[in-house]
């Protein structure tokens, strides 16, 4: 490890220590810091099982439960207030709703920064969000994006900075390669994935949809609210669809002939795109605007559930042209890795001191 960097404490409040691509991001982020020498911990507010990537500064778990209500909230309120007199730190990152509410309301001189995941955060509690971030700001708060096309909701501001996600890059993997024991039908589209949050504004019934015109089996890697509605629609609809769950790296249950489908109405940093890239996964992805920033060839854009089953009739028999070539992937890559993007949080930290 390298020496103590002269930054300030700084604490990073997340949702969980796993879930979803905030908290893994959050996790690979810590860890860079800490390799660079900077002083950091980690909170989770609500309980989870451990992430694939282990965070190897301080952690503090709240264990609230998910969805609790504010019996639980104050527990974690209350909680969180004993570890910061603690651990004293000078910085705190906030990271997603449930630490922004809690974080609003915390006392001490500290440092606040919250960190904007998503181009519309606070989901269905809109209401309470322009309360918490309207304290945020006059409590004079920082603000981080983590993509260039994010603004900070709900006055549309610029943030502070903008710094990218940092994403673990698996070298010489290629999960869709062509094995020497495997016929050329492993080129065939045989199945559909699809992976993230099971939710509104991800758009996972567009999966099943397509599915069923596709006549492919498909797999939802995610948990959410739709779960149990989607499980009902797929048998209604005699669609093949199976249901893991939340799986800590779905990637390396990838197999030869699949297709990952991302349908997102709108998203933040697109981790689940950029994840694909790194374990070379073909893919198609809804023509939004927070995916088109990333320029892909034409072909892996669609913008409707019928565009998305013609692109799989035209590439079903080539599977491996729907795979972004390794230029363009770098090119988005190399601008996440952990050393680099722990580089851009260290700049910003200094300017907090």
């Amino acid at each position: 490890m390298n020496m103590r960097l002269d930054l300030p404490r700084t604490m990073f409040v997340t949702n969980s220590l796993t879930g979803g691509g905030a908290e893994r991001a959050t996790n690979i982020l810590v860890n860079a810091l800490t390799d660079a020498g900077a002083l950091v911990s980690l909170v989770a507010v609500n309980y989870s099982t451990a992430d694939l990537i282990v965070p190897r500064c301080e952690i503090f778990e709240l264990n609230r439960p998910w969805q609790g209500g504010l019996k639980t909230l104050l527990s974690a309120y209350f909680q969180l207030h004993l570890i910061i007199k603690k651990w004293s730190p000078e910085v705190i990152v906030l990271n997603c709703d449930a630490p922004e509410l809690l974080g609003s309301l915390l006392l001490g001189k500290h440092t606040t920064v919250v960190v904007e995941h998503a181009s519309q955060p606070w989901g269905t509690r809109k209401t309470m969000g322009r309360v918490v971030r309207r304290i945020l700001k006059l409590r004079r708060a920082n603000w981080v994006a983590v993509s260039s096309h994010l603004r900070i909701w709900p006055n549309n501001s610029a943030p502070d900075s903008w710094i990218s996600n940092a994403t673990i890059q698996k070298q010489g993997d290629i999960r869709t390669k062509v094995d020497k024991k495997r016929t050329v039908r492993d080129l065939r589209i045989s199945r559909l994935v699809y992976v993230g949050r099971l939710s509104n504004e991800k758009q996972p019934g567009w999966v099943l949809e397509i599915a069923k015109q596709a006549g492919l089996p498909t797999i939802f890697f995610g948990e959410g609210g739709l779960r149990e509605s989607l499980s009902k629609k797929s048998s209604q609809s005699d669609v093949v669809a199976e249901f893991p769950g939340y799986v800590s790296d779905p990637w390396g249950l990838i197999a030869s002939g699949d297709l990952l489908i991302m349908p997102s109405m709108f998203e933040g940093d697109g981790l689940v795109l950029v994840e694909s890239l790194a374990n070379r996964v073909p893919l198609l992805v809804n023509a939004i605007p927070d995916l088109l920033r990333f320029c892909l060839p034409e072909r892996n854009y669609c913008d409707s559930p019928s565009q998305f089953v013609q692109r799989i009739t035209d590439y079903s028999e080539n599977l491996l042209e729907l795979r972004v070539p390794d230029e363009a992937s770098l090119k988005i890559l190399n601008e996440r890795l952990p050393e680099k993007i722990a580089g851009k949080w260290i700049d910003f930290l200094i300017t907090l001191k």
